[in-house]
């Protein structure tokens, strides 16, 4: 069996193109599933599954406000 495979918030920002706050914003309005538990690192942190990226889909404003410029 595969292993589950998790995303840091920074991970997540990345793969989704949108900032870190964006992320943080769509776990927070329960719009991108995520579970607190141990990545490296650190200890513990918000982790968020390919499979909740996958179904994740941002919306037009979150484009706009949360898409990084750099």
């Amino acid at each position: 069996m595969k292993a589950k495979h998790y995303y840091s918030i920074t991970e997540a920002a990345r793969k989704l193109k949108i900032s870190r706050a964006a992320v943080h914003r769509a776990i927070k309005q329960t719009r991108l599933e995520a579970e607190w538990g141990p990545i490296s690192p650190p200890p513990e942190a918000w982790r968020i599954s390919e499979q909740a990226l996958r179904y994740y889909r941002v919306s037009l404003l979150h484009q706009s406000i949360g898409k990084k410029t750099s």
